[in-house]
C-alpha cells in the first residue's frame, strides 16, 4: 500500500514542466513587459470571454509601446484570438485612460486605469461598461 502511495504521489509532480504564459517578457523590439491584466467579462452569445491584456513600455523612454491582447470565447469554439498593436496613455482626472489602436476589437479599445492594479473596460463614449451578476468589466493586474 505504501509503495502504491509513493508511485501515485510521484505521478503528481510537474512532469509536464512549467506552464508557459501567453505573453512574452519582451515584445518584438525588446521592450519590457509593463503589466498584464486578466479577467472574464460578459459575452452575449457565449458563457464568458476570457480576456488578457499585456502592455509593454519603451525600454529607453518608458512611454507606452505595444500591447498583446488575447480572448477566448468560452463555450463558443474556445479558440484563442490574439491582437497586437500600439497603445497610449491619455491623462484623465483622476486616472489615466489606456487606448489601444484599431487592431483591437472596438469593444476593447479603451480602459480606465484605476491605480496600477485595475482596468475598467470603457464603452465608445468613455463610460465604464456595466457587467452582469456573474461577470463584470474590471480586469485585474496579474503581473
Amino acid at each position: 500500500m505504501r509503495a502504491l502511495l509513493l508511485v501515485l504521489l510521484a505521478g503528481c509532480g510537474s512532469a509536464a514542466g512549467p506552464v508557459t504564459p501567453w505573453y512574452p517578457e519582451t515584445n518584438e523590439r525588446g521592450d519590457p513587459l509593463f503589466a498584464v491584466y486578466e479577467s472574464r467579462v460578459p459575452c452575449a452569445d457565449c458563457q464568458a470571454i476570457k480576456l488578457g491584456l499585456a502592455l509593454y513600455r519603451d525600454r529607453a523612454t518608458q512611454a507606452p509601446a505595444t500591447y498583446r491582447m488575447v480572448r477566448v470565447y468560452v463555450g463558443k469554439g474556445n479558440d484563442r484570438l490574439e491582437d497586437r498593436g500600439a497603445w497610449s496613455a491619455v491623462p484623465a482626472a483622476p486616472f489615466d485612460v489606456y487606448r489601444l489602436d484599431a487592431a483591437a476589437p472596438a469593444e476593447f479599445r479603451s480602459f480606465w486605469a484605476i491605480g496600477q492594479d485595475i482596468l475598467f473596460v470603457l464603452d465608445g463614449s468613455g463610460v465604464p461598461r456595466v457587467g452582469t451578476a456573474g461577470f463584470g468589466y474590471a480586469l485585474n493586474r496579474t503581473r
